[in-house]
């Protein structure tokens, strides 16, 4: 040889799976990420959210919510809908909130859409009974805060 030393031909050696330890790294950055993202609107308690909710489908009326105080609007949620009064349905609210775990009624909800004689069938009868008082006769409720309604030409107040 001519003074230039043969060298065996190493294996390349690139570095250990760098595209996929990247890759790799990228794609659980991005499923955290994503489920980071993921929105849970599932109330975890009774609230005003909650309590604005029930009412407005149930007196099929908009209600305004202003630092957590409802406030009943002119504005029909569907046109040519009788429904009960602000104070029946305010009634009502308050027996799910005081006999049922949010977890039940947000359960009770979900089955409601999809089957409601026997979603309804689950129901206690204790929290029924409640329902048909509410619906039967003078509202009076007793609490030791109050949420103020607003009806159209008058104002009234029912516990939360």
């Amino acid at each position: 040889m001519t003074g230039v030393e043969m060298v065996e031909p190493r294996a390349s050696r690139r570095p250990v799976g760098r595209s996929t330890v990247i890759g790799s790294l990228v794609l659980v950055l991005a499923l955290f990420g994503l489920t980071g993202c993921q929105q849970d609107n599932t109330p975890k308690e009774y609230g005003t959210v909650t309590q604005q909710n029930f009412l407005e489908l149930c007196t099929n009326h908009y209600y305004d919510n202003t630092n957590d105080t409802l406030a009943i609007t002119g504005n029909t949620i569907a046109a040519s809908v009788e429904a009960p009064t602000p104070e029946q349905c305010q009634c009502q609210y308050d027996v799910f909130a005081t006999q049922m775990p949010i977890s039940d009624f947000t359960t009770l909800n979900a089955k409601l859409k999809t089957n409601p004689d026997e979603a309804w069938g689950t129901v206690p009868d204790s929290i029924k009974t409640g329902i048909s008082t509410c619906m039967s006769g003078p509202v009076t409720t007793e609490s030791t805060t109050s949420t103020t309604v607003a009806a159209t030409d008058a104002t009234s107040t029912v516990a939360p």
